[in-house]
Parts: C-alpha cells; structure tokens; sequence
C-alpha cells in the first residue's frame, strides 16, 4: 500500500466524518470533503458551532469508508484545522465544488467558511487488504501491522 493508493480514495469518497473538540468534548459530524491539489479541504456556513471549535483548538480528526466490491476498510487523517480567509484561495476552492451555488451567492459570501485541513497522520485500513498502514506525513515514515 502506498500514500498515493490512500489518497485516491479521497477523491472518490467525498464523505467523511470531521472531529473536532469543543472543550473536552469531540464533537463529530458528516461533511464533504474536497480533495483538490493534494489537499483535503471543507467548508460550512458561518454561525456553524465548529467553526469556534477549530478556532480554539485546531486539532481534528476525520475518517472515511474506504468501500472496494463488498469489502469496507477506514481512512482516518489526522492532524490541524484552519479557517482560510484568503479570498483568492476561496475562490479558487469554490471553483471545483460542484455543489457550491447550491449553499453560498458567490466565493466572497461572508457565509461561505473555507476549512483546510492539514494532515500531519494518515491511518488506513483498506478494502480486501488485511492490514494496517500509518502514514507519518512529517517524518515521512510508513508503519504496517498485518491482522
């Protein structure tokens, strides 16, 4: 199993569950993920309770069904949480949201919030494959343990 094995189910599983914590409570909730120049991004509307959440504490966490014929494995990333205000980068991001005009007026909507996620660990168990991959994305180590 490689990384880049791991990252393209990103692109085809635009579903996951985002983590956050409010307090020292987690807090978990579906969301969409954007994959897009090998970046994981999300967003929200403003006034969303996680949008705080990630502001004082940007540690999250996500994870995703990685589905393959009748066979379900997890990906999980782990790692920082940013609220991006750039409005170029915003603009950029909105571009290749399909969905985007169904939620905001245009990227400059003070209701479009844009999220990038920063992944410092990548955990994947995958389909068929019986076995467990750590992706360290800041040293640059591979851990794989067989079950």
């Amino acid at each position: 199993m490689k990384l880049k094995d791991v990252k393209d189910y990103f692109k085809t599983q635009p579903l996951m569950y985002l983590a956050t914590l409010d307090n020292d409570y987690p807090r978990v909730r579906p969301m969409a993920l954007i994959y897009y120049k090998d970046q994981c991004w999300c967003c929200t509307t403003e006034g969303r309770p996680k949008i705080e959440q990630i502001k004082n504490n940007s540690n999250m966490e996500f994870a995703l069904n990685a589905q393959d014929r009748e066979d379900l494995g997890t990906i999980r990333g782990l790692g920082k949480a940013f609220i991006v205000d750039d409005l170029d980068i915003k603009k950029e991001i909105s571009d290749v949201i399909p969905w985007f005009s169904g939620y905001w007026e245009s990227y400059d909507d003070p209701l479009f919030i844009l999220i990038r996620l920063d992944l410092e660990v990548i955990e994947a168990h995958v389909p068929v494959v019986r076995e467990f991959f750590t992706f360290n994305l800041i040293d640059g180590t591979v851990a794989s343990v067989k079950k």
